[in-house]
């Protein structure tokens, strides 16, 4: 398993996710280093062309993970349980084979090069989500820059009669499947390969999740509104403090008024609803 790293300064941070964002959102991790002002760029689950052009264009380094005993790489893949409202559990492992699922597990083995719901974007949105369901009757939902499939299989644990969701990353897309089949809902949740900004929705919804940047966020409003059925919920994330007021002017703009905001460390997750 092949690991691309490179040490920056932290005044970068916001450029280098604008860079590195053609590999997909989940698979880039970074990490501020204590005591100084510097942070650490990481991809992981790298494929060797992706590794030669990473050090072509930006330099850095590659590292084998299977040649590694580090005790990060342990604690990567060693989470403890995450509890979501208490309606929800994500477990960082397989399912064992002592019966049927429990409805309420959630399980997502760490592949290392997508989340398993502790960014604070992904636990900002589950978080919402599990806020806003309905109690009773039909709904269902789009989950749009999927990664892992984290907030779709979240909705089809919470009772979504179908979920639709698109990446466009194709390893994501491939990894959303099988975590969707590890806990045993590939029928109730269909994903595929979708630029967002190529988007044009053929079904309405009663909530749309886009946990995406900002410019993406800023270029597929529109059609993220056209998504959602009148009343219906719209959860957007991956935004930094100074990017909420404009998008949140455009989301207004676009029918779709903010109601909520959640911020946590330096990410901030909106919760806007669709006008009759």
């Amino acid at each position: 398993m092949l690991v691309w790293r490179k040490i920056s300064t932290e005044k970068w941070a916001d450029s280098w996710q604008e860079r590195l964002l053609f590999l997909g959102w989940e698979r880039l991790v970074i990490t501020h280093l204590g005591g100084s002002n510097r942070i650490r760029l990481e991809i992981f689950e790298v494929t060797q062309q992706e590794a030669t052009l990473l050090l072509q264009r930006f330099g850095g380094e590659i590292r084998d993970l299977r040649r590694s005993t580090a005790d990060w790489v342990k604690a990567v893949v060693q989470k403890s349980p995450i509890s979501i409202r208490g309606r929800l559990q994500i477990l960082n492992r397989e399912p064992g084979d002592d019966g049927p699922i429990p409805r309420h597990h959630l399980y997502l083995p760490a592949g290392l090069a997508f989340g398993t719901g502790d960014h604070a974007t992904t636990a900002s949105c589950l978080r919402l989500l599990c806020d806003i369901v309905p109690k009773s009757g039909r709904w269902h939902m789009l989950d749009v820059g999927t990664g892992a499939g984290i907030l779709a299989i979240a909705a089809a644990k919470l009772g979504a009669s179908g979920v639709d969701a698109f990446d466009f990353d194709p390893t994501a897309v491939r990894t959303a499947k099988q975590n969707a089949k590890l806990n045993e809902l590939e029928t109730r949740i269909h994903f595929w390969k979708q630029d967002v900004l190529s988007f044009v929705p053929n079904h309405s919804y009663e909530i749309v999740t886009a946990n995406l940047y900002s410019e993406l966020l800023r270029q597929s409003a529109a059609p993220l509104g056209r998504a959602l059925l009148p009343n219906g919920h719209l959860i957007v994330s991956g935004l930094m403090r100074d990017q909420v007021e404009p998008i949140g002017k455009l989301l207004e703009g676009n029918g779709t008024p903010v109601l909520l905001t959640r911020a946590r460390g330096k990410w901030v997750t909106l919760l806007a609803q669709k006008a009759q």
